[in-house]
């Protein structure tokens, strides 16, 4: 019966050890598994972000070209109204001279 309780204790111990090495491993498996999910994730997380980096982007780029399309706009209005502006006031400096130098009330 000793040698029967022996075996027995023998074969408890063998089991455990290979319980341990089973578990081992699957929690080695888990981790890779969970380091390979977790790349899988930051590499769909940059390439979402570049994702939305171009499409910011190109709103930027759109934004921009209509602010200097309307400045363009802008300054082309105010330099017709400074044209315009000299044009009148040409008109009144010569018509000032004329009475100057003509003596003209």
């Amino acid at each position: 019966m000793a040698k029967d309780t022996m075996q027995a204790v023998s074969k408890a111990e063998q089991d455990a050890k290979q319980a341990v090495l089973r578990a081992k491993e699957e929690g080695e498996q888990l981790v890779a598994e969970a380091a390979r999910q977790g790349k899988e994730a930051i590499a769909g997380a940059v390439k979402e972000a570049k994702k939305k980096a171009d499409v910011l982007r190109g709103v930027a780029r759109a934004d921009a070209e209509k602010l200097r399309a309307q400045s363009v706009q802008a300054l082309e209005e105010t330099q017709q109204r400074l044209q315009a502006s000299a044009g009148e006031a040409r008109s009144q400096v010569v018509g000032e001279i004329r009475k100057i130098v003509l003596g003209q009330p």
